[in-house]
C-alpha cells in the first residue's frame, strides 16, 4: 500500500503471506503538512482541520489574541476542567486549551458540549509553536513529548 499522507508509511507485501502487512506510521513528532504540524499516532493534527471539523468549511484558526482568553479560566477560555471548574492556562500553554476559530464576523468562536469536557479543545499532538506540541494541555518540546 502506498502512503496515504505525511504520517503514513508505505507497506509492501512480503510474498509469503496472503495477509496485508500491518499499517505502519511515521514516528510521533515527524513534521507534516508542510511543517504546519507534527505526526501523532498516525495523524497530523493541525488547528485549521480541527476548526473545520467543529464548525464546517469557511472557517480558520483565530488570531493569537483569542487564545490569550484561555488564561482567564472563564466561558470559552480555559485549559482543562477539574471538578466542573474551568482551570486557566499558563501563558505558555494557551494554544493547548480551548480551540478558537474564526467564521465570518465571529473572530473568537469556540465549541462546547455540556456532556463532553474535551469537546472543542485543541487535540493532543497539535503544534503549539516551533518544535513544540500539546501534551496534557501543556505546550512542550516535541522531543520531550515523544
Amino acid at each position: 500500500r502506498a502512503a496515504k499522507d505525511d504520517c503514513d508509511l508505505p507497506e509492501l507485501c512480503t510474498g509469503r503471506s496472503a495477509e496485508c502487512p500491518t499499517d505502519s506510521f511515521q514516528r510521533n513528532g515527524h513534521p507534516c503538512q508542510n511543517n504546519q504540524g507534527y505526526c501523532y499516532n498516525g495523524k497530523c493534527p493541525i488547528m485549521k482541520n480541527q476548526c473545520i471539523a467543529l464548525m464546517g468549511s469557511g472557517v480558520k484558526v483565530s488570531r493569537d489574541m483569542c487564545f490569550t482568553l484561555n488564561q482567564r479560566g472563564k466561558g470559552c477560555g480555559f485549559c482543562r476542567k477539574e471538578n466542573g471548574a474551568n482551570i486557566p492556562c499558563a501563558a505558555k500553554d494557551v494554544k493547548c486549551g480551548k480551540l478558537h476559530c474564526e467564521k465570518g464576523h465571529a473572530t473568537c468562536s469556540c465549541s462546547v458540549s455540556p456532556g463532553d469536557p474535551d469537546y472543542g479543545m485543541v487535540e493532543p499532538g497539535t503544534k503549539c509553536g516551533d518544535g513544540m506540541v500539546c501534551s496534557n494541555r501543556q505546550c512542550v518540546d516535541v522531543q520531550t513529548a515523544y
